[in-house]
Order: C-alpha cells, then sequence, then structure tokens
C-alpha cells in the first residue's frame, strides 16, 4: 500500500513589503492631505498618491513611515507592461493623528451629505395628459349650436336608467339593499346625467327668457312712444293749479311734494292739545298712586 504523500503548503507571504530603500525625493506630509486623501486607521494606514492618484498603503508606521513600492496604474488594472511610479519608497510624516484625523473626515462626510441634500433632484419630465373631463355644470353646454343639449341628454338619461335596472335586476348585492361597484358607478353616472338634463332645462328656460325680452322691449318702447304726450300735458296741467288761500305752504323742493307748515284751525288745535295734555296728566298721577 503507498503511503499518501502530503502536499506542499505556501509560504504565507508578507501584507506589506518591506525595504531598506528609502526615495531621495522630499518626505511628504500627512497634514498636507485632506482627510479623504488618507486613511489612518491602525493597521489600514493608506494614503492617496499624488503622482499617479492611486490608493498606497503605507508601510515602517512606526519606524520610518514610507510608501509602498507600486505601479503608476491600479493592482486591480491588467496591463501589460506596469510602470513603477516614482513615489515608491518615498518617506511621510505622519504628524496627525488619527483621532484628529477621524473627527475631520466625520465633519467632511456630514458636510457633503447636508450639501447633496440641498441640491435639486433630477427633474422628472410629467406625461402628457389628455384633455380634462368637462365638469357637470358644463356637459349641457357642449355639442353644435344648432342642436339643442336637453334632446341629446333626455336620452341618455333613460338609457342610464334601464341599465341600473338591469342591473339591479342581475346582481344579488344589489337586489339585497346593498351596493357594489358595478351598481355604484351606475348609479354616480344617472345622477351626473341628471344633473346634466337640470342644467340645459334651466339654461333652455333663461335663453328663452332673455329672447322674449328683447322681443317684448321694441313693442314697450312704442307703447311709452305713444303715451309720453298726454303724460307730459296731465304733469305741465298739474304745476298750473293755484294754491289754496290761508295754507302757508313750505318751499317745493326738487323731488318732494309741498306739505303744509301750520294747521288750518288754530282755535279747534289748541283745544285737542290742552286735551291731550289732560289725559297725559291723568295717566301719570294714576301710575303714581300705590296699589
Amino acid at each position: 500500500m503507498a503511503t499518501p504523500t502530503a502536499e506542499p503548503k505556501a509560504r504565507k507571504r508578507r501584507r506589506k513589503t518591506r525595504t531598506k530603500n528609502i526615495s531621495s525625493l522630499p518626505p511628504l506630509v500627512a497634514s498636507q492631505f485632506t482627510a479623504s486623501q488618507i486613511d489612518l486607521t491602525p493597521g489600514k494606514e493608506h494614503a492617496l498618491c499624488p503622482v499617479c492618484t492611486c490608493w498606497t498603503p503605507i508601510s515602517g508606521v512606526l519606524g520610518t513611515p514610507v510608501l509602498v513600492p507600486h505601479h503608476t496604474t491600479p493592482y486591480q488594472d491588467p496591463t501589460p507592461n506596469p510602470r513603477r511610479c516614482s513615489n515608491s519608497n518615498r518617506r511621510i510624516v505622519l504628524n496627525t493623528a488619527p483621532e484628529e484625523w477621524r473627527s475631520e473626515l466625520a465633519e467632511r462626510t456630514e458636510v457633503s451629505a447636508s450639501i447633496a441634500s440641498r441640491r435639486a433632484t433630477k427633474v422628472l419630465p410629467k406625461p402628457k395628459r389628455g384633455p380634462a373631463p368637462t365638469p357637470v355644470h358644463r356637459l349641457a353646454t357642449q355639442g353644435s349650436q344648432s342642436a339643442p343639449a336637453l334632446p341629446r341628454l333626455v336620452p341618455l338619461l333613460e338609457h342610464a336608467r334601464r341599465a341600473v335596472d338591469r342591473h339591479h335586476t342581475a346582481c344579488l348585492l344589489c337586489r339585497a339593499g346593498r351596493r357594489c361597484e358595478t351598481g355604484r358607478a351606475l348609479e354616480i353616472r344617472v345622477a351626473e346625467t341628471q344633473a346634466s338634463c337640470t342644467v340645459a332645462r334651466e339654461q333652455l328656460h333663461r335663453q328663452e327668457r332673455e329672447q322674449g325680452g328683447r322681443a317684448a322691449a321694441p313693442k314697450r318702447r312704442s307703447e311709452w312712444a305713444a303715451v309720453l304726450p298726454a303724460v307730459r300735458d296731465a304733469n305741465n296741467r298739474r304745476t298750473s293749479v293755484p294754491i289754496a288761500p290761508g295754507r302757508a305752504e313750505a318751499p317745493a323742493t326738487a323731488g318732494t311734494a309741498s306739505v303744509p307748515t301750520e294747521p288750518e284751525n288754530l282755535e279747534a288745535h289748541d283745544r285737542r292739545q290742552a286735551e291731550l295734555g289732560k289725559q297725559y296728566a291723568q295717566q301719570k298721577s294714576s301710575v303714581a298712586l300705590p296699589a
């Protein structure tokens, strides 16, 4: 029996490239990066390379922090001939505390969210709608002007009523005294048609009254013209009648009739005033006496 051979196990590779080579370029400063261009999470330090704009890990955080060797293209990009970035192994000064970076990142995120919420949303074109349904109070005015609306609506009303009757006969729910959706829709149709007929009937009566008034206007004008001389003569004769003597008339004003200002018989007037005074005194004394 053959002895099974153990499968070879790959050696665990280092997570970050470790080298003693240091770039001769001047070191980068972490405080010059914005909060969104650097990641100072402990154990996951990354920075956005200023040359190739690729996220590059930072190695040697506890000693000499440098950008690990990397290409000018992201590692996901299968470039056949990759080029090495000039910022490989370049030193970076971590003069920003992780807590300070985290608070700045949270503040920038909050500000960005508030700015995004203030932006106008995309305007979506509204679908084109057809013509709006005609209101009930205007159904009677539609149609050609030569054909009245009422004769057209009366057959529609009769047809709607017959449809309701047929539905009530066939539907068990409506026959029991309740209403289904179809029965309710048919009754609403009957009510709208009835309202349209009422409006059309009122408009027809109003048109007839207006036509009758316009036809009677010339006749009234001719009648007034026929009696106008007699009315003018009667008015002239009334103004020429002399005023009876012994009665002082108030000065006539425009639009008011002549009214006497003094009584005709002064003695009778004085006697009447004296009698009224005695009656008033008796009524006052009777009210003052105790019961």
